[in-house]
């Protein structure tokens, strides 16, 4: 089936700044015909689009059938649409016609057999099933606590040009075409007011593509249907208050309340802390989580989890947060984290539990979280809420100001550290907050290597390690397995003597390493050698050799991890994947500070319009990105704590895109030596020590660690270099 088709000698699209200039701020329908003179011209010449309306119809796509079709020529980005989950009954037999295997894809066979539908009615039900079938139309439902979703929202991007449509049209054939609305046309390179409002619907569109936030929830077009979410608006009433709350709750797995409940309920009534009915914890590939619990609850309440990336490190602590509740009764929680990203995760996952997490990264300074902290408080005290969550940074944490506010709560508190790992350095443990009563440290690696004083000042803090559960407990039962291949590539006779000048320059200062005597400087000499290793110049022609045996179209879902030490090593990556026509973008430290920024990457990446993310170490804490199945490994260094997260990473389950398996190839540089036959002196020598513990810890674990030529083989290569 063939949807919207274009007509043969259809113009070639302009610029979104060229295609909108003309445009009128105001536009009132249907005086107006925004249809043609806005959506459609603005869909034939924007690289990506994207709508949050009240109500969707099918009738929209005849409204802008000649703007959509060029759209769907010229880009391959889907148009992402959400929704409220009140759709007619045609559209969602539509819809569910388009989520089928393609092979048993009926759609036109439904859409005739529905009464009253005339030819043109079923033509276009055919191309809603056409476009989410072939994934050009990606759909999410949005459900509010006890509201209605009712923004009116089109987003338009080219670049950096941004132009959003909003006001009160619905995307239905009466919104665009009969009713009496209002519409405006914000352009953000017309005007910094355009460009604010630009940014702050684009923000929050993207806030609720990722999964919304404590009173929105946002559930996947399968899903919804599969959960029987969706309903019919054209019925004999609007949907009210009760509607939504009891779809809400259904999305997020919490028990039915009856209408007479929710009647005699008010705004004062207290959230409810509850581990959600879907949470499977003491059986099955999770019971490990309620085994946790179990532990931290024997060992008085304090202790830390080591467990590893993509076991469910989050929902342990709170169903432990809230077995703890139980049992003390009303509690303050705070939980930390050492980056926003990761705060904003823990405020989704903690809205599971039904409480609202108040996310203090968004308070405006220190006074803004004062104001916040005391609301907690307050709420706590009157009896408003049975336990309030409190998300904030690992900086915020440390500060005496913060300290202060928590100190004055006279009842029970919890600090739930995420990567407490971070909390062994000098500046928390300096004045660490022992006014805690319970205390839970997370993370997969909690030892901090090379960092004795550091290890001991943690542990003595939030309690001994009580529960581990480690990547070899976790591969096959909640993370996927893996293969791993190891690629040895030979540093240059220039390389070689850099790595020589330095060893030379440590070893005249290694006494101070005996002496316990910290120096910046052989510290830098000890970052420089590294280096040499890590920007090889061979490995990126390897990776080049890598990336041409690969099929460059159906390449997805890819990650490449370049160095931090030197930011050409990432240029000339870029350079390679733009050479070979490969979609990409990069995730460095530069993107993430920008949240909005990060999530339209993540979000082109999850969807498969973007096929490769190049990276220096901002994935390797936190950031859920379950698509990863490949990964090219070109700098990794010594510390044991990266390899755990680089593979956690890469194995968490994704069953939206079928994963079965990831992939890890590994570029690791050699003396010339080693390929020339010759003998390795002690400096070469240490070179393939400083690889050989890396290359047996990830091929140990590989499902093909044994195959004919595989990674088993290849360390035994490094083994006998060393031997000989």
């Amino acid at each position: 089936m063939t949807a919207l088709p274009l007509a043969e000698g259809a113009p070639a699209s302009r610029g979104l700044s060229d295609a909108l200039r003309a445009g009128e701020p105001i536009y009132l329908l249907p005086k107006d015909d925004v249809a043609n003179g806005v959506i459609s011209p603005a869909l034939s010449s924007c690289n990506s689009a994207d709508v949050m309306i009240g109500f969707f119809a099918s009738q929209s796509l005849a409204e802008i059938a000649p703007g959509l079709a060029t759209y769907l020529r010229s880009t391959q980005a889907p148009l992402r649409l959400i929704v409220s989950p009140y759709l007619t009954a045609a559209d969602q037999l539509a819809l569910a016609a388009g989520t089928m295997p393609s092979e048993s894809l009926a759609s036109a066979k439904i859409i005739d057999s529905l009464p009253d539908a005339d030819a043109l009615s079923r033509h276009t039900l055919s191309c809603l099933a056409w476009l989410v079938a072939q994934g050009r139309l990606q759909m999410q439902i949005a459900l509010m606590r006890d509201a209605l979703f009712h923004p009116k929202v089109w987003l338009f991007r080219d670049g950096d040009d941004v132009a959003t449509l909003h006001g009160s049209a619905n995307m239905t054939g009466a919104g665009l075409g009969k009713n009496r609305e209002q519409l405006s046309l914000s352009r953000s390179w017309m005007s910094d007011d355009g460009a604010r409002t630009c940014a702050r619907l684009s923000e929050e569109f993207e806030m609720l593509w990722r999964g919304g936030d404590n009173d929105c929830v946002i559930v996947d077009l399968p899903k919804a249907l599969e959960e029987r979410l969706l309903r019919d608006y054209k019925s004999d009433r609007l949907p009210d208050e009760d509607d939504f709350r009891r779809l809400w709750r259904k999305a997020h797995g919490l028990p039915e309340e009856s209408v007479a409940e929710l009647a005699a309920s008010d705004s004062r009534e207290p959230l409810r802390f509850a581990i959600p009915e879907w949470l499977e914890y003491r059986v099955g590939e999770y019971a490990h989580q309620g085994e946790a619990v179990d532990a931290w609850r024997a060992t008085g309440w304090r202790g830390v989890l080591e467990m590893c990336t993509g076991s469910g490190k989050t929902l342990t602590a709170m169903i432990g947060a809230h077995q703890l509740h139980v049992e003390v009764g009303p509690l303050l929680i705070v939980v930390a984290a050492p980056y926003k990203v990761l705060v904003q995760q823990w405020c989704g996952e903690i809205g599971l539990f039904g409480l609202k997490a108040v996310d203090l990264t968004a308070e405006a300074g220190a006074k803004g979280r004062e104001r916040a902290i005391a609301n907690a408080r307050r709420r706590l005290r009157l009896g408003l809420s049975t336990s309030e969550a409190l998300v904030v940074s690992n900086d915020t944490l440390c500060t005496p100001e913060f300290a202060a506010q928590i100190a004055k709560h006279d009842g029970p508190k919890l600090l739930i550290a995420d990567e407490c790992h971070n909390l062994g350095a000098a500046g928390f443990m300096a004045n660490p907050p022992t006014f805690f009563d319970y205390r839970l440290g997370l993370s997969a690696t909690p030892v901090r290597q090379y960092d004795d004083e550091g290890t001991a000042a943690l542990f003595d803090f939030f309690g001994d390690p009580c529960f581990s559960f480690l990547l070899e407990q976790a591969i096959g039962r909640c993370l996927t397995p893996y293969d791993y291949h190891v690629h040895f590539v030979p540093l240059s006779a220039d390389e070689m003597a850099d790595w020589r000048d330095l060893s030379e320059q440590i070893a005249k200062l290694a006494w101070k390493i005996q002496a316990g005597i910290k120096d910046d400087r052989l510290n830098n000499l000890f970052l420089k050698r590294r280096r040499v290793l890590e920007t090889a110049r061979s490995k990126l022609d390897k990776l080049g050799e890598l990336l041409d045996e690969e099929n460059a179209r159906a390449l997805r879902y890819t990650l490449i991890y370049a160095t931090d030490k030197d930011p050409a090593q990432l240029d000339q990556v870029n350079a390679a994947l733009n050479e070979r026509r490969i979609l990409f973008h990069q995730l460095t430290a530069e993107e993430s500070g920008d949240k909005v920024r990060t999530q339209r990457i993540l979000s082109r990446f999850q969807s498969g319009d973007l096929q490769v993310l190049t990276a220096k170490r901002v994935l390797d804490e936190g950031v859920n990105v379950p698509q990863i199945e490949r990964a090219f490994i070109l700098a990794s260094t010594t510390v044991r704590r990266q390899w755990v997260q680089r593979r956690g990473r890469l194995l968490r389950t994704c069953k939206a895109i079928g994963k079965t398996h990831a992939v890890i190839h590994d570029l690791v540089a050699l003396p010339p030596e080693a390929y020339e036959g010759g003998t390795l002196d002690s400096e070469a020598k240490k070179i393939v020590n400083s690889e050989l513990d890396r290359a047996w810890e990830f091929a140990r674990l590989s499902r093909n660690g044994a195959a004919i030529g595989g990674p088993f083989a290849k360390v035994e290569e490094l083994r006998a270099l060393l031997r000989g």
